[in-house]
């Protein structure tokens, strides 16, 4: 295993169900990280293979957390705001170079690593072991502390895990095959993400001139997502699910992206005349189901993803 081009496994949607093959834990909201533990000293990768080490300088003690000089982690990076996983602080750390901002984040909001599963133990390979004995030797070498967490998880009862995971706040479950294998940079069905709400995520490809009290900013965003063939397909637009602070700040990040040629090919409605930018902002979306016309039908605006690269965003 190349241990520097690890790809995270990832899961597929699917409704809430009971099982007793696989086990249940909580959808943690973050940006997931593989960590390299490598003569004690720790090395972090983001799932587009970017180091973002430097941007967190406090999870360097978790090292000393972890019963063994040499291993492969796959987790989540979070921010925990009282108990729960806030995507929206965590964003505050995205994107930051300047060293004296990194330091004062790390303090005013320090991040979690949830760890949940375990690739490579001091020299052997774990990949193709299943799920189950990963677990149990993730167990015996992580001791949680204020910036390590072991991501617990239960068998069975899916549909009950589920329903008091949304009631304590978490966005979801996630539901892994207990004899799964781990399978580098695969979207597979042994592991499955359990949400309220359909997600997706979506390249923002222009917006449409807003109106009333919208009127210097925007209407809507123009979403889109590629093609197997890599050509962008128009998904529909969103208007809703902003906050005032949220327009002003997309706004201010489409501005400089802006351009005079057509984005998306094709014919592609929308309410209001189109500002076109470069495709390079991704945008999570939430959505009931999509309509016989490839749109998605009720679409909100959830968030956006600097986690994400366009490249990420296929259909």
């Amino acid at each position: 295993m190349d241990e520097r081009s690890i790809r995270p496994m990832l899961a597929q949607s699917a409704h809430p169900f009971d099982s007793d093959r696989h086990y249940f834990e909580p959808k943690w909201d973050g940006m997931r990280c593989i960590a390299y533990i490598l003569s004690g000293k720790l090395e972090l990768q983001n799932r587009n293979l970017k180091d973002v080490t430097k941007s967190y300088p406090e999870l360097k003690t978790i090292t000393e957390q972890i019963k063994s000089p040499t291993a492969i982690l796959d987790g989540e990076i979070v921010v925990i705001e009282k108990g729960l996983p806030s995507f929206d602080l965590l964003q505050n750390r995205f994107s930051v170079d300047d060293p004296i901002q990194i330091r004062i984040l790390s303090r005013k909001i320090p991040a979690t690593y949830v760890v949940f599963d375990l690739l490579h133990l001091n020299g052997k390979d774990l990949v193709n072991r299943p799920l189950s004995h990963r677990k149990q030797l993730l167990a015996k070498i992580v001791r949680d502390s204020p910036y390590l967490l072991l991501s617990q998880y239960v068998p069975r009862s899916g549909k009950a895990y589920f329903r008091n995971a949304l009631r304590l706040g978490f966005e979801g479950v996630m539901a892994k095959l207990s004899e799964s294998t781990y399978q580098i940079g695969m979207r597979s069905e042994d592991w499955l993400k359990l949400k309220q709400v359909k997600t997706i995520d979506c390249i923002i490809a222009g917006y449409t001139v807003g109106t009333g009290f919208r009127s210097t900013s925007f209407g809507a965003l123009v979403l889109a997502a590629h093609e197997k063939g890599g050509k962008l397909n128009h998904l529909g637009n969103v208007g809703t699910g902003f906050t005032d602070e949220m327009i002003l700040g997309i706004m201010k990040l489409l501005k400089p992206l802006r351009v005079r040629t057509k984005t998306v090919p094709g014919d592609v409605k929308a309410p209001a005349a189109i500002v076109w930018v470069k495709p390079k902002l991704v945008a999570e979306v939430g959505y009931i189901n999509v309509t016989r016309e490839g749109k998605l039908r009720l679409p909100r605006f959830e968030r956006l993803r600097f986690d994400k690269l366009p490249s990420d965003c296929v259909i």
